[in-house]
């Protein structure tokens, strides 16, 4: 299990380039990484935060009623021959829609993670799945989707040196058109990065990291076994007491396939408007994350329950500091909920926020709509 620092740092460097993929979180690990980078933020002006792309702006969804996806196919079963581009590019990225599923993912790549909206890096999509290694064994795939206009940027290396881009090479056909290669310096280990157009001026770009002699062979048969489209994200849960001010900017599943399975599931609101920069978007925010319960006893474990009050009957966590608050409350039929609130709704806002969450009616059978 990796501990907080190294989950704030896969997240921050993930997101900003778009191109890393992060292993799955627990939701304690990832609500906590969260508050300290929301506090960090608000006292540092957000100076940290990287802006990469600042194209189009967010649209702003209703709320949708959440529905439990049908229960995914193995992994590693679906044929090639997937929809791998849109209609039209992005212009706007919207955070509840799913613009692309994995539909084979070599043996091992078990731990998963998609992200709309506004991202680090500015509006933008993100699809991974790791092997949830930090060590020589890791391997990984990510996709990213980028709005209109954008080009791929080059990908962030360990050592933090530049990566230099080197020669391209023809890959293979995809979405009716070509597809190509791209190479740079400083891989510690068999990188695959294909680009190609998902619609018109609109760019994908496939990464993957030593999964296997072939790496180029396998990140072709990944890419050409997505499914694209533009369907409402399934999440365990809908959140009807949000103020109308506030504005939905990213949507952040995550799910782990080996047992005992895990996932997490996020929102976050902002009050700002998506005309402002990324980075003061996301300075202040609203966030609300699900996660499936387990029963830990060891309090080194970042899951154990920890709870100094009660809400609503369940065992609860509560802080709060300078208008800021953080609830936790366990093993609401299954699952966690937590509230994190940098001082967008009134004092006991998290508490009052809690009772408008519905859960779907089996939370802990529930899974993410990654793969099909």
């Amino acid at each position: 299990m990796l501990d907080e620092r190294q989950i704030g740092d896969l997240m921050l460097t993930e997101i900003e380039s778009a191109e890393r993929p992060s292993v799955v979180l627990d939701v304690e690990g990832a609500m906590s990484t969260a508050r300290r980078q929301r506090h960090l933020a608000q006292g540092a002006g957000a100076a940290l935060l990287a802006v990469a792309l600042t194209v189009g702006g967010l649209t702003l969804p209703n709320l949708l009623t959440p529905d439990r996806p049908p229960a995914p196919a193995p992994l590693g079963t679906a044929p090639a021959g997937g929809e791998t581009g849109l209609p039209v590019a992005l212009t706007t990225v919207d955070p509840q829609r799913v613009y692309v599923r994995f539909g084979w993912l070599p043996d091992g790549l078990r731990d998963l993670q998609y992200q709309a909206g506004l991202l680090l890096s500015g509006p933008g999509v993100h699809l991974g799945a790791s092997n949830g290694r930090t060590d020589d064994q890791r391997q990984f795939v990510a996709v990213s989707l980028l709005p209109k206009g954008a080009q791929p940027s080059a990908p962030q290396r360990d050592s933090a040196e530049p990566a230099v881009a080197g020669a391209t090479e023809a890959g293979p056909e995809l979405n009716g058109g070509p597809s190509v290669f791209a190479s740079y310096s400083g891989a510690e280990k068999p990188e695959a990065i294909l680009r190609w157009r998902y619609a018109p001026d609109g760019w994908a770009q496939l990464r993957m990291v030593g999964a296997g002699p072939d790496v180029r062979a396998a990140a072709t048969h990944v890419a050409r076994s997505l499914r694209f489209g533009s369907d409402p994200v399934p999440m365990p849960a809908t959140v009807a007491g949000v103020p109308t001010d506030l504005r939905l900017i990213t949507l952040d599943v995550n799910e782990s396939l080996d047992e005992p399975r895990s996932w997490y599931a996020g929102w976050t609101w902002t009050a700002q408007p998506d005309t402002a920069e990324p980075q003061w978007q996301r300075a202040r925010t609203l966030s609300v994350g699900v996660s499936r319960y387990r029963n830990v006893t060891d309090p080194a474990d970042k899951a154990y329950v920890d709870p100094n009050t009660t809400v609503g009957g369940h065992q609860a966590r509560f802080s709060g500091e300078d208008g800021n608050e953080s609830l936790t409350v366990y093993d609401v039929n299954g699952a966690n909920v937590t509230i994190d609130d940098s001082a967008l709704l009134p004092t006991g806002g998290t508490r009052a926020l809690f009772p408008t969450i519905t859960l779907v009616a089996d939370p802990a059978a529930w899974h993410t709509h990654l793969h099909r």
